[in-house]
């Protein structure tokens, strides 16, 4: 599976943290500020841990999902290959291309967000 763009929200330690694993991938990324009724992208990655998630992830979740948009949500503190899987699956089921990933500013603290960018680098660069 081939994923062509990634947007994340500007200037947030973050979207720096996303932007630099994507941009050794050579997957482009684009800074966009998520407006309500805005679709830029054909699918939302939420990533989160311990299934923890604020309210303006859960208003752009809520977007998508009322927009019948895919969403995949991944709890980096759950099981490894699991949400690899899931990822995998959530791809290939919806052919997204061009995804908006969000997540808290906290999660660059935790190891368990590289260890699951780096083992999903195959399954999205093809």
């Amino acid at each position: 599976m081939q994923l062509k763009n990634i947007y994340l929200r500007p200037n947030s330690t973050f979207s720096k943290h996303i932007n630099a694993w994507a941009s050794k991938l050579n997957i482009e990324v684009t800074e966009h500020e998520f407006k309500m009724g805005d679709q830029v992208a054909d699918g939302l990655l939420v990533i989160n841990q311990n299934q923890d998630i604020n309210k303006e992830t859960y208003a752009i979740h809520s977007f998508f999902d009322e927009k019948h948009l895919p969403i995949q949500k991944i709890d980096v503190n759950g099981t490894l290959q699991v949400a690899i899987t899931s990822f995998e699956i959530w791809l290939k089921s919806f052919k997204c291309k061009d995804i908006y990933i969000i997540g808290n500013d906290e999660l660059v603290k935790n190891s368990n967000l590289d260890r699951f960018l780096n083992r999903v680098e195959k399954k999205i660069v093809g």
